[in-house]
Order: C-alpha cells, then sequence, then structure tokens
C-alpha cells in the first residue's frame, strides 16, 4: 500500500512537470492572469519572505532539490529485498518525480513570463526608426556622452550605489512598459553560485524558485548599476534579454547619478555593432582604463571552456523557451533602442 501510495504521488509530479514544460499558454493569458495577476502577486510574496533574509532563499531551493534526489535515490537503492532493475528503476521515478515537481515550480513561479508578448506590442515601436545610419548616430552619442560623463563618474566610483534613486528610475519604465503593478525589488544577494559566475562571465542572474537577484562579486563599479536594474527587470516578469537590457539602460539614463547614467551608455555602446577600430582620440583616457579593465577582469577571471560550455547551454535554453536568437538575444536590443520613441521623461511611448 505504501509503495503504490508513493508511485501515485510519483507519476502526480512527473505529469505535473510535464505538463508544465509542454504547455505554453497564449500572451493574453499570461499578460493578464499571470504577468498582472498571480505572478504579481507571488512576487511580492516571495521579496516578503527571502528579502529580510542576508542570503539567497535560492541557494536554500537548489540544495534542497539535490538533498532530496540523494535522500530518495539512496532509499531506492538500498531496498535490498528488491532485484536490482527495480531498485534502479524505483530511484529513476523518484528523481523524476522530484524533477517534474521542481518544472511546474519554475514554470508557475517565473518561467511562463517567457510567453509573454515582446513589448513592442504594447509600445510605439517603429522598424522604419532602425537602420544603419540610426546605429552610426547613436554610437557617436554614446561615445560623447561617454566621454562627457567619464570624469564625475569616476569622482563617484567609491560611492555606494543609491538604490533608491535607481528604483525611481526604474520603477517607471517597466509599468509604461506593461506592468500594472509596483514589483517590489531590494539588493542583490550573496551566492553559493559566485564561483562558477565569475568564471564564465555571467553578470547576474534571478533565482527563478525565489525570485532573488545575484550579482556578480567581481563586477565593476560601473557594470553594477546596469546588471541591477537588468535583473530587476527579469523580476518584474521581463524575460527576453533584450527587454530587460532595454529597460536596464533607460533606467540608468533617467537616474540622477552620473555614474550610473556612465554604466547606462557604456553598455549601450557594448551592445552597438562595433567599428573595426576606434582611434585613441575616440574616447577620454578615462573611459580607455575602464575598457583596459573590463579586459584585465576577464583574462583573469574567465576560463574560456566553461565559459562556452555555459553560453552554449544557455543559448538551447533560451531558445527552449521561444527566443529565437539564444543569446544573440541580448544584443537585440538596439533595434529596442532605436525603435522606440521617448517622450520628455526618457520614457517609451505606448
Amino acid at each position: 500500500m505504501g509503495g503504490s501510495f508513493r508511485l501515485w504521488w510519483a507519476a502526480l509530479g512527473i505529469a505535473a512537470g510535464a505538463f508544465a514544460l509542454l504547455w505554453h499558454p497564449s500572451a493574453a493569458w499570461v499578460e493578464g492572469a499571470y504577468a498582472n495577476g498571480g505572478y504579481a502577486a507571488w512576487q511580492h510574496v516571495a521579496q516578503a519572505i527571502s528579502g529580510p533574509l542576508p542570503w539567497s532563499l535560492g541557494d536554500a531551493a537548489g540544495l534542497l532539490g539535490i538533498a532530496l534526489v540523494l535522500w530518495r535515490a539512496s532509499i531506492a537503492v538500498r531496498r535490498h529485498r528488491a532485484p536490482r532493475w527495480r531498485r534502479i528503476a524505483l530511484a529513476l521515478v523518484e528523481i523524476a518525480a522530484i524533477a517534474g515537481a521542481y518544472a511546474l515550480w519554475f514554470e508557475a513561479a517565473w518561467g511562463w513570463s517567457y510567453d509573454r508578448a515582446p513589448m513592442e506590442s504594447r509600445l510605439a515601436f517603429n522598424a522604419a526608426r532602425v537602420d544603419t545610419a540610426a546605429v552610426d548616430r547613436l554610437r557617436a552619442r554614446a561615445i560623447a556622452e561617454m566621454n562627457a560623463l567619464a570624469p564625475a563618474a569616476h569622482a563617484r566610483s567609491r560611492e555606494p550605489l543609491d538604490i533608491a534613486d535607481l528604483r525611481t528610475a526604474w520603477l517607471p519604465l517597466v509599468r509604461r512598459a506593461g506592468d500594472g503593478w509596483n514589483p517590489h525589488v531590494s539588493w542583490p544577494k550573496p551566492t553559493i553560485a559566485d564561483p562558477f559566475m565569475n568564471a564564465t562571465g555571467t553578470s547576474g542572474f534571478i533565482n527563478p524558485f525565489t525570485l532573488n537577484v545575484q550579482l556578480a562579486s567581481d563586477l565593476l563599479w560601473f557594470e553594477r548599476p546596469f546588471s541591477l536594474a537588468h535583473e530587476w527587470s527579469h523580476v518584474a516578469a521581463y524575460a527576453r534579454e533584450d527587454e530587460a537590457n532595454y529597460l536596464a539602460i533607460l533606467t540608468c539614463l533617467r537616474a540622477r547619478d552620473p555614474a550610473v547614467q556612465y554604466s547606462g551608455w557604456l553598455e549601450l555602446f557594448l551592445y552597438l555593432p562595433p567599428q573595426p577600430h576606434y582611434a585613441k582620440s575616440t574616447f577620454v583616457p578615462l573611459v580607455w582604463s575602464d575598457f583596459a579593465a573590463l579586459r584585465a577582469r576577464n583574462a583573469r577571471r574567465i576560463n574560456l571552456s566553461l565559459a562556452r560550455l555555459s553560453w552554449r547551454t544557455y543559448n538551447v535554453y533560451l531558445k527552449s523557451n521561444h527566443i529565437a536568437a539564444g543569446v544573440a538575444n541580448y544584443n537585440e536590443v538596439t533595434r529596442l533602442v532605436l525603435g522606440i520613441p521617448l517622450d520628455n521623461r526618457g520614457l517609451p511611448l505606448r
């Protein structure tokens, strides 16, 4: 009786996980019932629980899953009276059930955001605004802004990031882009995944189970404002990387702090199609020094083999979640910046 009961629960977990992964809800359902409905309520609950903690509750969720797999597999294998093949089969069923439960948790807690309609459908996107000449003009402006902001930004490089100012600049953007609610966000949490992030060049991520934001410890001062606003945008149910980049860039440009503005222009410049060569006079020495700092950090920290494997895996993950461009989706932020006009407050037009 007990064994049959456990098998029924295992079958239920496997079926629930398979359903969650295979079901792709309509964009209208995601927008109304999920992104602006159940998910919004869950995000507030998750932040209320995990926000006060000094560590990532998402790490605990991941470790719990590993512990459950090891525990249930060991119990199944230790059933000495059963044939070996049966013990192995039971262990696999137990593991599949746990994986199914986590798959359901992943999709319901955040994953269905990938089925949200692109923000171009809600904003005044005009593809005719995106051409080579517009890219060249944007690059020239980014260079000019970086050069102008560099002295003031570097003067504030050792000052703590003003989270309240960043959130004030960010919140109207996520609401204008489609959120009818106020996401609750805070400082990033330290994570046990930090060594892996540093070795693969991963600047940050949100834990999809608890919506905690994690940033790599080796981020440079001019990377942190953009990276934090990017991950916050994921928390606000914008799963696409180009949209998170877009919201992060506009957030930085709307902020009052010159260091945060500099972060936005520098990151935007790095996402623009590069030119084959830049003259020494193109950038002031402070900007060149920041480029050199990026190269030195990457050369010191990144394991190329591990980084390639990590980004290939993430590329497959994005494509499996309907992001056809894969990791190249990050670079598609250029078309959003050029194609969506802004009002006099720096907010995209609907």
